[in-house]
């Protein structure tokens, strides 16, 4: 399954089940708008983060109480949005993890979320992060377009669903799902073992 069709299909679950982030995404943009803007990073991101903006950019946020969560309780950041929040955590970041050269794209509540991952070249794929304020920052899947298949295949399978107006998450069976579909990642293999 490529990234675009996994993002589809997150989209169209969305839109079937009539959730605000089904509204509230935003028309993607140019290539050229997106390499402009990412001009600012001391990195370079792969294609798949270019891919991701130029499908679409980002959820609004909504009204007030209005879930806007694309998965798991994470909005996806729209790319000002995001390089603004880079640019303010960049700085911190350096002090305190190894792991720094990243781009949160995928934000919870807590501001914890998952980041794209650069590198000094640009390259097709890059490992996806994801920073757990008091656990550091660790690598989770081992790209953009892994991590949205298995999205796909948590709502699809129900691990993630809509009730009450909001997004709900079993997440005994959101990381099943990412175990089985992401072996390799040591964070799937202590997530299930009760350590995740």
């Amino acid at each position: 399954m490529t990234l675009i069709d996994s993002l589809n299909q997150i989209l169209e679950w969305h839109r079937k089940t009539g959730t605000p982030a089904s509204r509230l995404i935003r028309p993607g943009l140019s290539e050229d708008e997106i390499l402009s803007r990412l001009r600012v990073l001391p990195f370079k991101l792969s294609r798949e983060f270019i891919e991701l903006y130029k499908w679409h950019n980002g959820v609004q946020i909504g009204e007030e109480g209005e879930d806007t969560n694309f998965f798991e309780y994470h909005r996806f950041l729209p790319l000002d949005e995001a390089l603004s929040n880079f640019q303010d955590s960049y700085p911190i970041m350096k002090k305190f993890y190894e792991l720094t050269d990243w781009v949160q794209v995928f934000e919870d509540p807590a501001g914890d979320g998952y980041g794209l991952s650069g590198a000094p070249e640009e390259a097709e794929q890059a490992p996806v992060v994801f920073l757990f304020e008091g656990e550091g920052v660790q690598v989770v899947f081992s790209s953009l377009a892994k991590m949205m298949e298995t999205v796909a295949v948590s709502f699809k399978e129900g691990a993630m669903g809509w009730e009450d107006e909001q997004l709900e998450i079993d997440f005994f069976a959101w990381g099943e799902v990412a175990h089985r579909l992401n072996p390799e990642i040591m964070y799937w293999q202590d997530y299930v073992k009760g350590g995740g």
